[in-house]
């Protein structure tokens, strides 16, 4: 398994932790594949209870790592670049659609990607020093793995299109008060917090 992602199943609820601290938890394609191949297994896993996402250090994700994208030479044609972008951002569905509940956990930056993939999960806790930015309007980039279409469905249309558009960042209070997030948590309290989630997920019903 790639090193700059951390899994751990204890006890039937599996731990996904995003392991680059150094670069606020941006994520490689070596990272989406490996996200792809853990969600993948989790279709088949009929003890699982619940998926929980995470990073380490002060960031959940800084979105897709573009320094990493651009550091690697690519011949391939558009169609071959297209259908990989796909597949990809197929860990976003993955998220949305797994009958297991999934979980993110946000105790700092989420942009980008990042923002998107926390977006596909079932729930969001936040701490008081998320930060949540769509970020794809300052880099000529349209809007994907979903964050669109999940961000509309969460809070409506016209403060979708408002963020999407300006791509202005918002802290976890505002992120709690527009109903992004389903519970904001005080730093200090956060790990407690989640071990008790994952207890409750643990003694539920397994269907």
């Amino acid at each position: 398994m790639n090193k700059d992602i951390l899994i751990e199943n204890k006890d039937n609820i599996l731990d996904i932790r995003f392991n680059r601290p150094e670069s606020r938890n941006a994520i490689t394609r070596e990272m989406f594949e490996s996200l792809l191949t853990v969600l993948e297994k989790c279709k088949e896993d009929h003890e699982l209870r619940a998926i929980f996402l995470s990073g380490e250090g002060d960031a959940f994700s800084a979105g897709g790592d573009v320094k990493d994208m651009a550091s690697k030479e690519d011949t391939s044609s558009l169609e071959e670049k297209t259908n990989s972008l796909r597949r990809i951002m197929g860990v976003s569905e993955l998220l949305y659609t797994l009958p297991i509940p999934t979980i993110s956990i946000i105790n700092g930056a989420a942009a980008g990607a990042g923002f998107a993939i926390s977006l596909a999960c079932d729930m969001r806790i936040a701490t008081e020093n998320a930060k949540f930015v769509t970020a794809f309007s300052k880099i000529a980039f349209s809007g994907d793995f979903g964050g669109s279409y999940f961000l509309t469905k969460i809070i409506g249309s016209a403060k979708a299109r408002e963020l999407f558009y300006l791509s202005e960042a918002i802290d976890g209070k505002k992120a709690n008060d527009l109903g992004i997030v389903n519970s904001l948590v005080n730093s200090t309290e956060i790990d407690d917090y989640t071990k008790n989630l994952k207890n409750k997920f643990r003694n539920l019903a397994p269907i």
